[in-house]
């Protein structure tokens, strides 16, 4: 059985400076008054006034819009959605439910091995005939953001092939409202990660009505529940400005702990070559802090920590003062 391991604080862990989940490290205050008007009686019926709400608010009038529980039910619906296709291909070290979603839906995947591959390392691994390719943008963990994905995707139409692109970092870079709107690209997004609530499943997936619409026969019912329907309602309503103060703010910081650091990113997290990734783990934790592992992305001595609030991210820079620090890539 082929099992996933995630980021992000255990039960044990709840009192340490969580850098190991990528998202806003600040608290969208306006959501509480939409939350405590959660219609928990009753069952949410929310999904299709609010996919309508996202297709208009982002101009996708020509394409289809699913909520889901988050962008890993998303992924779901995209494997059923996909199960006459022939192949898979993924990245080797990435996002590694994309692996284990292809070994649950019989789907040998086929790997690209380069940390940070570019479109020539797509060509020169061979660009297939009804293949489904899998990438996330900017990716998880390197936090590299690829410009050439409208080129691939173009190649991949002429063959029949699709391009799945989990967005769910997007919002972090610069490019956070670019949407490209093609014949087989589906594109994944995800609330919880730039309203920092991940303790709320909730995202949407936009492309062509006819793959979307065979996503939707898999969606769970009231998958996102009452509470993800309320915030939805006041992330549609009030978030662009919450957005727009606190990823600025983020963008500061990202910028100085990479001056600082020397190591680069497109999002909000950096990956990083360390000496002992297992010792240093370790030793973070006793000063209260938690960075992500990332032998789950097959990378050895290597951590992933995101940016967080200012006074956060000095105790992190503190504590790796004397540590030996790279890039990946």
């Amino acid at each position: 059985m082929f099992t996933v391991y995630h980021g992000g604080a255990r039960d044990d862990e709840k009192e340490l400076i969580d850098f190991s989940q990528s998202v806003n490290p600040y608290y969208p205050k306006f959501l509480k008054k939409y939350l405590k008007e959660a219609e928990i009686n009753r069952y949410p019926y929310c999904e299709e006034k609010y996919e309508n709400m996202i297709r208009e608010k982002l101009e996708l009038d020509e394409l289809e819009v699913t909520l889901g529980a988050g962008v890993t039910e998303l992924l779901y619906m995209t494997f059923y959605m996909i199960k006459n296709y022939e192949e898979v291909v993924l990245l080797s070290h990435t996002y590694s439910e994309n692996k284990r979603l292809s070994y649950l839906f019989n789907k040998k995947p086929l790997f690209i091995e380069k940390l940070v591959p570019t479109f020539e390392d797509f060509e020169n691994f061979g660009l297939r005939r009804r293949a489904v390719y899998f990438i996330v943008n900017p990716d998880n963990p390197t936090g590299i953001y690829y410009g050439f994905l409208r080129a691939l995707a173009e190649e991949l139409n002429v063959l029949d092939s699709l391009l799945v692109i989990d967005e769910s970092f997007l919002p972090f870079t610069e490019h956070r409202n670019e949407y490209i709107k093609m014949e087989n690209v589906i594109a994944l997004r995800s609330f919880t990660k730039a309203f920092g609530i991940p303790g709320i499943r909730v995202g949407f997936a936009y492309g062509p009505k006819d793959k979307i619409l065979k996503m939707k026969e898999f969606r769970m019912p009231w998958s996102i529940g009452a509470y993800g329907c309320a915030a939805l309602k006041g992330i549609l309503l009030e978030g662009d400005n919450f957005l727009n103060v606190t990823l600025k703010k983020v963008e500061k910081e990202r910028d100085r702990i990479s001056k600082k650091l020397k190591v680069k990113t497109d999002a909000n997290f950096f990956l990083a070559k360390v000496p002992d990734s297992k010792k240093l783990i370790k030793e973070l934790r006793e000063k209260g802090i938690l960075v992500r592992d990332c032998q789950s992305f097959g990378l050895e001595n290597a951590i992933r920590f995101s940016v967080r609030k200012r006074n956060e991210n000095n105790m992190l820079l503190k504590a790796l003062e004397n540590v030996e620090i790279a890039s990946p890539f």
